[in-house]
């Protein structure tokens, strides 16, 4: 035996393995005496008949002994890992990772389980203790039933999110896999776009847009300006047509900037025939009636004229 620990490769590994063995172990041993102790105590009450476990919960007994297969199981892998031998391909390690798989499927069983295990506890204290001062009484006091009132106190917060519970590190939650067949080809995605493009199109011309409102019997929409619509006025009008519909949703006129103002002022003169005809009587307002301009100091004199005329 002494022979195959001085082995170099199999000093190295006590070596490196050691520390973590000696830590696992002192662990393991606090946790023991706390549950012997703790297991010493219930015993010595069951045999009193202090706590009656005879019509108990099946879910709790299978947890138990799922605890106790585990605990056991942890047991024997330690002893084979502190006398040197090989855990590669052991029974043990697969039935570790069942049992604790096991308890890791059974935890949202214990959250959603916790209030009433705690209520019916509540309630098998408070009888225990009931009896005990009832004793030498000739009438047994009734059972409490304020015990299975509903404690809002035990029940889990919905707000809190679990996730944050475990050092404040959001996990997002566990969704079942979902795979996304898109089998359409490259072709029918460009077809689709193509359509999509034609439509947009096709909603904003002016022509397309009465033929719907006719269709839909729509009521008609007087404007204020005439011709083909530009890109900047068809964004302007949309952007008009919201602001409209969020003062008809709230009760309230939306404030306009001269910024808006002006812009409005603009797009209705360069739109269709009254930007054509807004400057139509400047260009013959000093004109004769031969066609031809007057003259400057005509021209002046005709303004001093008017000024003096107002005054």
């Amino acid at each position: 035996m002494m022979e195959e620990i001085k082995k170099p490769g199999l000093v190295e590994t006590i070596k490196r393995e050691a520390p973590q063995l000696a830590s696992v172990l002192r662990e393991m041993k606090e946790g023991l005496d706390v549950v012997r102790s703790k297991v010493e105590a219930l015993t010595a009450k069951v045999k009193a008949d202090s706590y009656p476990t005879a019509d108990g919960m099946s879910y709790l007994e299978a947890k138990h002994l799922l605890l106790l297969s585990y605990c056991q199981c942890l047991v024997y892998y330690l002893l084979r890992k502190a006398k040197g031998f090989s855990i590669d391909g052991h029974p043990v390690v697969k039935s570790l990772v069942e049992i604790r798989m096991f308890l890791e499927k059974i935890r949202p069983i214990d959250k959603k389980l916790q209030y009433q295990i705690q209520k019916l506890t509540t309630a098998g204290v408070g009888s225990v203790a009931e009896q005990a001062l009832s004793e030498g009484k000739e009438a047994q006091q009734s059972e409490d039933v304020s015990n299975y009132k509903p404690k809002p106190d035990l029940l889990a917060d919905k707000m809190v999110d679990e996730s944050m519970e475990d050092g404040g590190v959001y996990r997002p939650p566990k969704f079942a896999p979902m795979s996304m067949d898109d089998k359409t080809s490259k072709q029918e995605r460009d077809a689709a776009r193509k359509e999509k493009h034609f439509l947009r199109q096709a909603t904003e011309n002016t022509y397309m847009k009465d033929v719907l409102d006719e269709l839909e019997d729509r009521p008609e929409e007087i404007r204020d300006y005439y011709g083909p619509e530009s890109k900047e006025q068809r964004k302007f009008m949309a952007r008009y047509e919201r602001q409209q519909e969020v003062e008809e949703e709230l009760f309230v006129r939306a404030p306009r900037t001269k910024e808006d103002k002006k812009r409005e002022k603009r797009l209705k003169s360069r739109s269709g025939l009254h930007g054509l005809t807004e400057s139509f009587d400047n260009e013959f307002k000093f004109l004769d009636e031969d066609g031809e301009k007057p003259s400057s100091s005509f021209s002046s004199r005709g303004k001093s004229k008017r000024r003096k005329m107002r005054h």
